[in-house]
């Protein structure tokens, strides 16, 4: 939990910085009485991962695919077996603390599971989406990540492995954990959407809840 609360701690920092530097700035000049009567500013900042999951704090959607033996049989050098991925729409004060009306800025945070032929350990892990042109979800200290994106038609999600990898369950120094990386069938997967249900679990442990944090 140490290494979960320290990551959230980074994550909340990430774009608060930006904006204490402009309000900083700002009372400088003598606008801080005129600050005080409106609203903050709040963020400009548009992620790739709107067009996934509209930028409303409390928005969480689940996906899920998990490959029968006849998938596995013609696709003999493909090590996935199964993948569940959790996406949400966190919204912050300017201190950093949950808010799920009128935010200061948000983060898309995400959750990622993944099983691998021969192994019955689900392996884990979490970051946030970032990204400019393209949704990139990211685990922190470098721990590599995923595009993610709409397919074409329906609701179904295409999770491309960036080309270093993805890190489960390491820690800063990656001293722990296993790194996933591209290979001849292991590159893009995709997959269905599912109840929310599907990724409470993995949501709480990556994540943990804001369900009932202040604010809401």
């Amino acid at each position: 939990m140490k290494n979960l609360e320290v990551c959230k701690m980074f994550r909340r920092g990430f774009v608060v910085v930006s904006m204490l530097v402009v309000s900083f700035a700002a009372a400088l000049l003598g606008a801080a009485d005129v600050r005080a009567e409106q609203p903050g500013a709040t963020q400009k900042q548009r992620w790739p991962a709107e067009k996934i999951l509209p930028p409303e704090p409390g928005r969480k959607a689940c996906w899920r695919r998990v490959y029968d033996a006849k998938h596995l049989a013609a696709h003999p050098q493909q090590k996935v077996r199964g993948l569940t991925f959790f996406l949400r729409v966190s919204g912050f004060d300017a201190g950093g603390a949950y808010v799920f009306k009128n935010p200061h800025h948000i983060l898309y945070n995400f959750a990622f599971s993944l099983k691998r032929r021969g192994n019955k350990r689900a392996l884990a892990t979490g970051g946030d989406c970032l990204g400019e042109k393209t949704a990139d979800c990211v685990v922190d200290c470098d721990g590599g990540g995923i595009t993610i994106d709409k397919l074409p038609s329906g609701d179904g999600l295409s999770i491309s492995l960036h080309n270093g990898g993805i890190a489960f369950g390491g820690d800063c120094y990656m001293t722990t954990g296993t790194w996933v990386r591209p290979g001849a069938d292991d590159k893009v997967f995709h997959l269905d959407p599912a109840p929310e249900e599907a990724c409470k679990t993995l949501q709480k442990k990556q994540l943990g809840g804001w369900d009932d944090e202040p604010g809401r």
